[in-house]
């Protein structure tokens, strides 16, 4: 710690107590060269965002404030950490980002983030002697979906961990995840890549039994009913929303634009003549993987549809192929495979005899993170999913 310190005293100030170093430190397995770059690079995204003097006057899009889930409980862990539950499932993807600017999203969670930190470091520091408390997290995954694996939403939810790795570092204690439906392998999937081996050795994936476990760590009456506890709200809501924001489907009257989300997207284009098909092949190696796509057409519309196909050759509709208005606003999907094989994506313009049609597509194919292995129960193989160690 000494030699740290010495290292940083052109950048340290008051508030970065050992406590906070310390955070760095085990961030980077206590190298010291890794650490202070980590440190320093957190020292300029702060001056450069601003985030520590707008905390207190930020005010967040209204459609964020009412419709993004969750929030933090009033009362503590038995170590005497702060508490933040995540109805997940209950989050709007589509209807947050196409009400508001993806910057706008990352900063509310940004700020939502640096105040629950601020707090229990003040709260840290009051204490004699100086303890650090960590959070406990409670991620209730239930009525997670493919609608939550959509590629914009996907990005925002990355950008969130890749930040939180490097900016706050090791102020998570447990993660708790709750109900966990069968996709979430290939939820996880995509966020694997930016967690450190350290964060994701403090998930838990639990069971049937998860209220029990969760007990464990918090104290009932601090708990709402519907995640384990006696606590209600006032007007005896279970759910406790006073604290606990409920999320839920953002009306379309927060809607500003719903086609920006094409801008970055890595396209291929191919024109396709009057009356003819245009397929694109792609093979799914594991069952349960995740196609995600996005198309669009140029001038009128194009009917699109995907096959499967089996060791026979014989086609099988699993998206019934239709005539879609791509030209006016682009279309994406998501789709989970059930069987390894080979599948065809149909662009279909045979109806057409007087007009070609170009078509700019994107596809991908996400596999969870492990075969299913025969003897495991699911709770026990979401928990390997999150183990698992990146190649």
């Amino acid at each position: 710690m000494t030699k740290f310190k010495e290292n940083l005293q052109d950048v340290l100030e008051t508030k970065h107590d050992d406590y906070c170093l310390l955070r760095f430190l085990r961030a980077r397995e206590f190298d010291l060269q890794k650490s202070e770059y980590m440190f320093r690079q957190d020292i300029e995204w702060r001056a450069k965002t601003k985030i520590d003097t707008l905390v207190d006057d930020y005010k967040a899009p209204e459609v964020c404030e009412k419709y993004w889930a969750g929030g933090v409980l009033d009362g503590y862990d038995k170590e005497q950490g702060p508490i933040w539950i995540l109805p997940a499932g209950t989050i709007d993807p589509k209807g947050l980002l196409y009400s508001c600017k993806t910057r706008d999203i990352l900063t509310f969670l940004y700020m939502q983030i640096t105040k629950l930190v601020r707090n229990n470091e003040t709260r840290c520091k009051q204490a004699c002697p100086r303890i650090d408390w960590g959070t406990t997290v409670i991620f209730d995954a239930e009525g997670i979906g493919l609608r939550h694996l959509w590629k914009p939403f996907i990005d925002v939810v990355t950008e969130i961990l890749s930040t939180g790795e490097l900016h706050y570092p090791e102020t998570g204690k447990r993660i708790f995840i709750i109900k966990a439906p069968a996709i979430f392998p290939v939820a996880f999937s995509l966020c694997k890549p930016f967690l450190k081996e350290h964060t994701k050795e403090k998930i838990k994936v639990l069971g049937g039994n998860w209220k029990e476990v969760v007990l464990e760590h918090i104290d009932a009456d601090v708990l709402p009913v519907h995640w384990g506890g006696t606590k209600t709200d006032p007007d005896g809501d279970p759910k406790c929303p006073s604290m606990i924001k409920p999320g839920g489907e953002v009306p379309k009257s927060y809607y500003k634009n719903v086609d920006r989300f094409e801008d970055d997207t890595k396209y291929i284009t191919k024109d396709i003549s009057r009356g003819a098909v245009h397929e694109v092949a792609f093979d799914v190696s594991q069952r349960g993987s995740l196609l995600r796509y996005l198309f669009k057409s140029n001038g009128h519309d194009i009917s699109f549809g995907i096959n499967y196909i089996d060791a026979a050759g014989k086609r099988t509709s699993i998206l019934e192929i239709k005539r879609y208005n791509s030209h006016m606003v682009p279309e994406d999907g998501e789709m989970e495979l059930e069987r390894p094989g080979k599948y065809i994506m149909v662009f279909d313009n045979s109806y057409s005899w007087t007009r070609g049609k170009r078509i700019s597509y994107w596809l991908e194919i996400v596999e969870p993170s492990l075969d299913l292995m025969e003897g495991d129960d699911d709770t026990d193989f979401l928990q390997a999913v999150i183990q698992e160690s990146d190649p």
